[in-house]
């Protein structure tokens, strides 16, 4: 072989191994550019997870945040519609006509079915607060609202006793027995006082015997007044004599002892929801 031939076998021998070298370069080159693609990849996915993760924990921190606000609104409404229920109640009592029946028939039956609803509200309002909790709210809400009924009660028989004296006083104007019947209460309620006779239910005390004998004058006064003076009258103007009512004003002063009592416990109940995640929803 000549030179020329040799010549032409080496320079197809260089070509074919610069092909090759360039082919393994350009493999080495690809590889290179897809570990730098799929770590840049892999750093993309790692970066928006992080982003999609702090987004959504932002989103449950706010909803949470919202959650324990709307929660401490509704439990905040409820102890404030409780004592306004509480103080409608007791106003609607107080309300009670206290005059002659005879001139305030519709206006009794009117006030009385205001108490009556007023109950009803007052009732109505204790369930929510047992409902929204906590229980220490709960109980002493329902202490207030047996507080509240029994001054109710209270101040319902006291003005049915004004009624009933109302109407003694103005039928002595013109019934010289009425006089003595109104003369022998007032004399009795004198008798139980200087006596110290308690006559409240439980009590055990025997009446002393100015006691007893001042209530068997009234009876055979007020029998000879039956036709003027009905059952309950009778029965309300005995009790006062006798002192047998509970006080109105004994019963207003536990109550709003009562009610100090539970404001406070009210307001750690607020300020404890505002603080606390517990009543929150879960976060997923």
């Amino acid at each position: 072989m000549d030179l020329e031939g040799i010549g032409a076998i080496s320079a197809a021998a260089v070509a074919a191994l610069g092909v090759s070298a360039a082919v393994l370069v350009g493999r080495w080159q690809m590889r290179g550019a897809l570990r730098a693609a799929e770590e840049t990849g892999r750093a993309g996915v790692a970066q928006a997870q992080s982003t999609y993760r702090a987004a959504l924990d932002a989103v449950h921190t706010e909803a949470d945040a919202a959650h324990l606000q709307w929660r401490r609104s509704i439990r905040r409404d409820a102890y404030a519609g409780f004592l306004l229920a509480m103080t409608r109640c007791v106003q609607a009592a107080e309300a009670l006509p206290r005059g002659r029946l005879a001139d305030t028939s519709e206006d009794l039956s009117a006030a009385k079915g205001e108490l009556a609803r007023a109950r009803n509200d007052l009732n109505s309002a204790l369930w929510v607060v047992k409902l929204e909790g906590p229980p220490a709210v709960a109980n002493g809400a329902e202490g207030v609202s047996l507080l509240t009924f029994e001054l109710a009660d209270a101040l319902a028989r006291k003005a049915e006793f004004h009624r009933a004296a109302s109407s003694l006083h103005h039928l002595s104007s013109s019934n010289p027995v009425a006089a003595e019947l109104d003369a022998a209460l007032m004399g009795l309620a004198v008798t139980v006082d200087e006596m110290g006779y308690n006559a409240q239910p439980g009590s055990g005390e025997t009446p002393p015997r100015e006691v007893t004998d001042g209530v068997e004058r009234v009876r055979v006064l007020y029998g000879r007044l039956s036709d003027d003076i009905d059952t309950a009258e009778w029965v309300a103007l005995l009790n006062e004599a006798l002192n047998y009512l509970t006080n109105p004003q004994e019963l207003q002063n536990q109550l709003s002892s009562t009610v100090e009592q539970l404001l406070p416990v009210c307001r750690q109940a607020l300020d404890d929801q505002s603080r606390s995640g517990h009543d929150s929803p879960p976060s997923e």
